[in-house]
């Protein structure tokens, strides 16, 4: 049985009908083609004929909608007939998708207008308007159309840059929910998708720490990949200075692919495949090497840079967040090599961020040019967005102005009934705990979950302006990214608590605060304020610092603090301030100390008029919570105006009451979000 002489309408609704597993209304299904409820209808009447071959139907079901109505097995039938089933697409937008596949297919060949005209169903005339429209997006990609008068169109580009290009396409493609139905390039349900989708699960483990974005990436690359070695396309042999791990990560998924497809994939391709690892976003911390000492430092250059750039009031403060530089310089390293191999990276929550905060976001732009003067052109917005959410949690840290982390509230909904839900819900508070409080909603009880921040479901909602994250009943890690990301924009909105996740035992928490407790006491007894001669130099204050608080590593502490002043100075003018500030596994004891000059400021001009010297040190086996402790200090600059004025009269006493007070808060904190449960 086939379904030859439906109408390319027919064959979309009945995706989206065969799909559903509960009644669909008309208007969504109006919306998902974008056209009217009349059309939908018109093109529903002609559905009765085709079905029956099929022992199937679609009945109506008053105030609910269309459903399919037959058994399992006519419903993979009929999803097989339309998988077989060549369709003319829908709207412009898929016409320019799919004329972009077919073109980039047959790089190398030259084909007459005619050969896409048939393929898509239109006049020649448009294929050429769609090609001059398109010609500015292949160019982006290193690619040129040879176009020759009566003879046809070919893509010259190289191999690489063709290949990036289909990974773009197909990811934009994916993006808009839309399908593949080409000549050259049919993915869905294929051999190659199955056997690159087995290959990945087999190494599942060792792409854990990757975002979902990022593995759904490398999936389409991968395809790509055997699809173009099908073809007897090769990649040229190009050494790329790349880091052992992805290498050797791509040497076991390339020879994986080589033993199930019956192929040879050489140094080139692992070569390849190792570039698009490097390129992948992590969801927190990332196995890949950054790669050569230089490329290092260049990005540590750019962390610093972006930082100064983003805020300059505040740019000395942010760089005592460690988890900020370090996250930042982790997203440079693979945002680096995506921008410069021409990859896309979507982010699904732009328009959020960019309206949700626009004065963080124009600051992030602001930022970013460091980047595009190091690369020598613009950043695209998708990029600048997901640096911008490591600015907004730094803010959060920070308290800048009104932007804090809250809690957010979700309602789940699960279709299959109340039950399920409870148990979606079970999945999802035991991964965000600290960071959701969930109301598990019925599917017709709109007046519960239209009070949420957001809707968690199993199925598409119709008529909320909430937005909703669509879910499988049992959670898949896609799944989790998809509500992390929607935390990460709509979490940073007004000043509160910050509530961190509470993710181990009680024993371990109280073992946890004790060594905090430890910490803490050896801190505070660290406390002392040094006068010093106010006509030191910078590199005696160095020197000076690292001889009184770390004398068994003052070469390295010397060091450290040096290479952070090459990298930007740690003189705040604002503040009045020198932030004499690093983390070390030479450190056995953390240091919070002041050095006053002799005199009311240093006289040095390089310490532009400072009046005090602030020295953190902390051990590099310091729990995490210590970092956030010493962070809590430097914030207590800015947002305890007495704290800052007793550091620059110079009186202990004062000084060690306010700053036992600041610690005593982020103790009763930590141990109230903590201990709480």
């Amino acid at each position: 049985m086939n379904l030859s002489g439906i109408s390319a309408r027919l064959a979309h609704l009945l995706e989206l009908l065969l799909a559903a597993q509960e009644p669909v209304k008309v208007d969504f299904l109006a919306e998902a083609l974008g056209t009217s409820r009349r059309t939908v209808f018109r093109e529903l009447e002609t559905a009765g004929p085709v079905l029956n071959s099929f022992q199937a139907e679609l009945v109506s079901i008053p105030g609910k909608g269309i459903a399919f109505s037959g058994t399992e097995d006519a419903r993979k039938s009929i999803y097989a007939a339309l998988g077989d089933y060549g369709l003319q697409p829908a709207s412009k937008r898929e016409r320019l998708l799919l004329l972009v596949i077919e073109i980039l297919a047959n790089s190398g060949v030259i084909q007459k207008l005619f050969y896409y005209s048939n393929i898509l169903k239109v006049s020649e005339s448009t294929v050429s308007n769609d090609i001059n429209e398109l010609e500015p997006w292949f160019k982006q990609h290193g690619i040129h159309l040879v176009r020759k008068g009566g003879i046809g169109i070919m893509p010259e580009g190289t191999e690489e840059a063709i290949r990036t290009a289909l990974v773009s396409r197909l990811i934009t493609d994916g993006e808009t929910g839309g399908k593949s139905y080409t000549a050259s390039f049919s993915f869905p349900g294929d051999l190659i998708e199955q056997g690159v989708r087995e290959v990945m699960q087999s190494n599942g483990d060792k792409f854990e720490w990757m975002t979902a974005e990022s593995y759904s990436m490398i999936t389409v690359y991968l395809m790509v990949m055997v699809k173009r070695i099908f073809a007897e396309k090769s990649l040229g042999d190009e050494n790329k200075v790349l880091g052992d791990y992805q290498i050797t990560l791509a040497g076991i998924v390339a020879g994986d692919l080589s033993n199930y497809f019956s192929v040879s994939c050489g140094n080139a391709e692992i070569q390849g495949l190792a570039v698009q690892i490097q390129a992948c976003r992590a969801k927190q911390e990332t196995p890949v090497e950054t790669g050569s000492p230089e490329r290092k430092e260049l990005i540590r250059a750019l962390t610093y840079e972006m930082i100064d750039r983003f805020d300059s009031s505040i740019a000395g403060v942010l760089k005592t967040n460690e988890k900020l530089v370090q996250l930042l310089g982790k997203h440079l390293g693979s945002a680096l090599t995506r921008l410069q191999a021409g990859l896309d990276d979507p982010n699904p929550l732009q328009m959020e961020l960019i309206n949700k905060y626009p004065e963080v976001f124009q600051k992030t732009c602001r930022a970013v040019t460091a980047m595009e003067e190091s690369l020598g052109f613009k950043v695209p917005v998708n990029e600048i967005t997901y640096i911008e959410i490591h600015f907004l949690s730094a803010l959060a840290a920070l308290g800048e102005k009104n932007i804090r982390k809250r809690i957010l509230r979700a309602g789940v909904i699960c279709v299959a009934g109340i039950g399920t839900s409870y148990m979606v819900a079970a999945q999802i508070r035991k991964r965000f705990i600290g960071d959701l409080e969930l109301d598990v909603c019925g599917w017709d009880d709109r007046e519960s979950w239209e009070k949420d921040d957001f809707i968690i479901s199993t199925i598409p909602l119709e008529n909320t302006e909430k937005p909703v994250v669509l879910i499988q009943a049992i959670l898949q890690e896609n799944d989790y990214q998809q509500i992390q990301n929607t935390i990460n924009a709509y979490a940073f909105v007004e000043r509160g608590m910050i509530v961190q996740k509470v993710d181990r035992s009680l024993d371990e928490q109280l073992e946890k605060l004790e060594n905090i407790l430890l910490f803490t006491r050896m801190l505070l007894g660290s406390f002392t304020v040094i006068r010093i001669n106010a006509d030191c130099s910078f590199d005696y204050l160095f020197r000076f610092a690292s001889d009184r608080f770390a004398p068994l590593a003052r070469e390295t502490i010397y060091n450290k603090l040096m290479d952070r002043e090459k990298i930007s100075s740690q003189v705040i003018p604002d503040l009045g301030v020198i932030l004499l500030h690093t983390r070390s596994d030479a450190i056995t004891i953390p240091v919070f100390a002041i050095l006053k000059p002799d005199g009311e400021k240093f006289k040095d001009e390089y310490f532009r008029g400072a009046k005090s010297c602030v020295v953190m040190l902390l051990p590099e086996a310091a729990p995490a919570e210590m970092t956030d402790l010493m962070g809590g200090l430097s914030s207590a600059l800015i947002d305890v105006p007495a704290f800052l004025d007793a550091i620059h009269d110079g009186n202990e006493k004062v000084i060690k009451a306010l700053l036992e007070a600041e610690i005593s808060d982020s103790l009763l904190q930590y141990s109230n979000e903590k201990l709480k449960k």
